[in-house]
């Protein structure tokens, strides 16, 4: 095997176990999951992950900072704003959500998960961008990003049973959600 047939062979290995762990970890928790169910559910050697990636804080890492890559690129080469904003909204984000709380209410430190998150710095630059008039002098586009990524997070846990309890059931959960981020987004904009 060549460097680059082993190399594409590791990225190959490692972003099935990314991919496999996400959902996993979003269920259950980092904590509630072992690294054989994760090699498992990635068709993938389980040996193979304390050689490519280490131990199951490093996975929990690596899915954190693959996320957000992912979403620093969408943030940065979304068409407008609005639909890098809405991005936060979407169904996916949910999981990433329920991974994030749940690793929190274990006692882990956000900042020692991901420090401090390149796709949202890339949000505010776009967000300040669009906010950049004289009319909000002193708006702070994070202060804007903190309250939609807040709203983001809050609604992936806790959207489904708050659509309930206020008596949305009836209505389809993405109309709801679609809703709830534009009201979101009226708050952020009044400035």
């Amino acid at each position: 095997m060549t460097d680059a047939t082993t190399s594409a062979a590791r990225e190959r290995a490692v972003a099935r176990l990314v991919t496999a762990a996400r959902p996993l970890f979003a269920e259950k928790g980092a904590g509630g999951v072992s690294l054989r169910e994760v090699a498992a559910a990635a068709g993938v050697n389980y040996g193979l992950i304390h050689h490519y990636i280490g131990t199951k804080d490093d996975l929990l890492k690596l899915v954190l900072e693959r996320a957000s890559m992912e979403w620093t690129d969408y943030f940065v080469e979304a068409p407008t704003v609005d639909d890098a904003v809405t991005h936060i909204m979407r169904p996916k984000s949910a999981e990433y959500a329920r991974i994030v709380a749940r690793s929190i209410l274990a006692g882990d430190k956000p900042e020692a998960l991901l420090g401090r998150s390149p796709a949202l710095a890339a949000l505010s630059q776009r967000i300040a961008g669009d906010i950049d008039t004289p009319s909000a002098p002193d708006h702070d586009a994070r202060i804007a990003v903190a309250a939609i990524t807040a709203m983001g997070l809050g609604w992936g846990i806790f959207g489904q049973y708050v659509q309930e309890i206020a008596g949305l059931g009836d209505q389809p959960e993405d109309e709801v959600t679609e809703a709830v981020y534009a009201l979101v987004r009226r708050a952020v904009d009044q400035r």
